[in-house]
């Protein structure tokens, strides 16, 4: 990818994305939250990026994916009023669809649009298709850890500051002291739980603990160990002799992974 393509992409985003805004600061608090979400992201599938030396073309394509992954939730959440993909659509197939009609990837070469839809159609599928091209792989795999160590990020923050985490953010789970016990399973299985087993905002936590078992590259695990958030967030739930089994297994999981590379 050449740099005035970058450059013209990031402009569309800014326009496209501040389109939905209406100056209502209550109205706008979650849209707001999301732009702010892919800069973030952005800035981290670079750090990982560098870290197995992606440079130059590939370097702005990585940046690319960050900066797309999530651009269905403005349209999503302008129709829905939800971030919830189970109570609307999926966000990512929804940004698929917009970039499409607005021929946004259009002037880029065909691989190049190819390898962005793969990532950004693929960063929050249960797991990665095994028939895609390696290139296609790399930024699949760049952009599902760049967005879960932001995702951490937004969650532990709250906690961390004893902020009201915003109701579209959570999907509207309500605060109970309860959690499913099929969350827990799949932590003891050592695989990521399902978001259609989430009844409460602890079932959220829980689910965003059960990523480690879908990190793919080494830096990760060392922003992951290093920034803490994995940690505040464990802080908040409840102290029950289940959940703190499933909590030390997710630690002990990030320590391993710290050792030996991840997948």
């Amino acid at each position: 990818m050449q740099k005035d393509h970058l450059i013209r992409l990031k402009t569309w985003f800014d326009t496209y994305t501040r389109s939905f805004l209406t100056g209502e600061t209550l109205s706008d608090s979650p849209l707001v939250l999301k732009i702010e979400h892919t800069a973030r992201v952005c800035d981290n599938i670079c750090h990982l990026g560098r870290s197995i030396d992606l440079t130059g073309g590939r370097m702005r394509i990585a940046e690319a994916v960050g900066l797309f992954h999530d651009v269905g939730r403005f349209v999503q959440y302008h129709r829905y009023r939800t971030f919830n993909d189970r109570e609307s659509v999926n966000h990512a197939s929804l940004g698929i669809n917009v970039l499409n009609e607005a021929a946004v990837l259009d002037t880029l070469p065909g691989d190049e649009k190819d390898m962005i839809a793969d990532a950004i159609r693929f960063h929050n599928a249960p797991a990665l298709p095994e028939n895609k091209p390696p290139g296609s792989m790399v930024f699949m795999r760049l952009i599902r850890d760049a967005d879960k160590l932001d995702i951490w990020k937004v969650f532990a923050d709250c906690y961390r500051h004893h902020q009201r985490l915003e109701p579209a953010i959570v999907q509207h789970l309500p605060d109970l002291p309860t959690w499913n016990d099929n969350i827990l399973n799949a932590i003891t299985d050592k695989r990521i739980a399902r978001f259609q087993d989430m009844k409460s905002l602890n079932d959220f936590k829980l689910l965003q603990l059960s990523w480690v078992f879908d990190l793919y590259f080494p830096e990760t695990i060392i922003q992951a160990k290093k920034r803490g958030h994995l940690a505040a967030i464990a802080r908040t739930l409840p102290d029950d002799r289940a959940v703190r089994h499933a909590v030390a297994g997710v630690m002990d999981q990030l320590e391993e992974m710290g050792i030996t590379d991840p997948k």
